[in-house]
């Protein structure tokens, strides 16, 4: 005779995908869903069924009817947003556009609600109290989608920016485009690496913060990096500093220039954005330095500037932000700087960071940037 199992048997029996658990906790930004993922991985980490309810305020029935969709068909069946095929279409096309520009363009505040940001909560307020139409949490959620608006981390916008020069920058591509056999581009940056967290996310329980150890009275300790990037095979050039003062962008652009001389390039083209090192002080040492070496009958260098106030310019920057994803967060709080010097130089000794399709890629959305300008 055939034992039946209980539901937490058949529940434990199943597991649980954390890699899975994250992809579908980061796909679904539904709030309703999101109670369901975190409400399995409690249980998962220990957690009776009363305390998994108390933590994140359902009832006992909801949480058994979540476990039941789980061990039907995991977590891909747990995610299966509420459909509502047969509701009316309360909000016409007109009434959506319209909400849509309220959401992209306006805040909460501008209707007399106390908050920064839109939820699915308050954005129901809005269309009960302009539209006189009640809707559920669920399904603002799908006419948000519906309308192509997601939750996302905003990126800072330089408003000083000169348009124009943006547009004129376009014309750097040109300069890929018509490289002679002997020429190479580079975009060149500079960052800074510090051995205390910057940015850490970690699990924690619901209404909580996570902590991250930090020795204050510990002296911080920082390497700068030079990085510079071929615009056409996206081949990297990198070393760390203890400085980066005119006199150390000096040398490591001399270096540079010395390598791809000997590799029989005879003229290079360095894309830099106009930190105060990289002016005329810069450009007279590293011609004094150039004759010290011999290099200025072997190579010819030239400067172009990105514009002003325009880091997305710069496909120097896209790789150091891919590089500190990455490499960089979420790094132990007792890590060392000589550490994380060593996971640097052995992380550019073995990879790269974009293949020269992505670079393409890269630059075509730079371009496109400059013609938006």
């Amino acid at each position: 005779m055939e034992i039946c199992k209980t539901r937490t048997e058949q529940f434990l029996e199943i597991g649980l995908d954390l890699e899975e658990w994250q992809r579908l906790y980061y796909k679904n930004q539904q709030d309703y869903i999101r109670k369901r993922l975190i409400a399995i991985k409690y249980l998962y980490t220990g957690y009776s069924r009363l305390q998994v309810c108390q933590f994140i305020d359902c009832s006992y029935n909801t949480l058994a009817s979540w476990i039941d969709k789980f061990i039907e068909g995991g977590l891909e069946r747990l995610v299966e947003p509420i459909k509502h095929k047969n509701a009316p279409q309360h909000l016409s096309q007109e009434n959506k556009q319209e909400l849509r520009k309220i959401i992209l363009e306006q805040s909460p505040k501008e209707h007399g609600i106390d908050r920064n940001f839109w939820t699915g909560e308050i954005i129901a307020q809005i269309i009960q109290h302009k539209w006189n139409i009640s809707l559920k949490d669920s399904r603002i959620y799908e006419i948000l989608k519906e309308l192509k608006v997601t939750y996302q981390k905003a990126h800072r916008d330089y408003a000083n920016a000169n348009k124009a020069e943006q547009g004129e920058f376009v014309g750097a591509k040109k300069k890929i485009e018509s490289l002679r056999p002997g020429g190479r581009v580079f975009f060149f940056d500079e960052f800074a690496v510090y051995d205390r967290p910057s940015l850490f996310y970690g699990w924690a329980a619901v209404n909580s913060r996570p902590q991250v150890l930090s020795d204050e009275r510990r002296k911080r300790n920082k390497l700068n990096g030079f990085l510079s990037v071929d615009a056409v095979s996206g081949e990297e050039y990198f070393i760390l500093s203890e400085r980066s003062k005119t006199e150390d962008v000096v040398s490591y652009l001399a270096l540079l220039c010395d390598d791809m001389a000997q590799e029989g390039c005879d003229k290079i083209t360095i894309i830099l954005d106009r930190n105060p090192t990289h002016k005329d002080k810069m450009r007279c040492q590293l011609k004094q330095l150039f004759e010290n070496l011999g290099l200025t009958d072997r190579i010819e260098v030239e400067f172009i500037h990105t514009p002003a106030y325009s880091p997305d310019f710069n496909l120097a920057e896209y790789l150091i932000h891919q590089f500190r994803l990455k490499i960089l967060h979420h790094l132990p709080a007792d890590t060392t700087i000589d550490d994380i010097q060593m996971h640097i130089e052995t992380y550019f000794a073995n990879h790269q960071l974009q293949t020269p399709e992505q670079i393409k890629n890269t630059i075509n959305h730079i371009c496109k940037l400059g013609r938006q300008s």
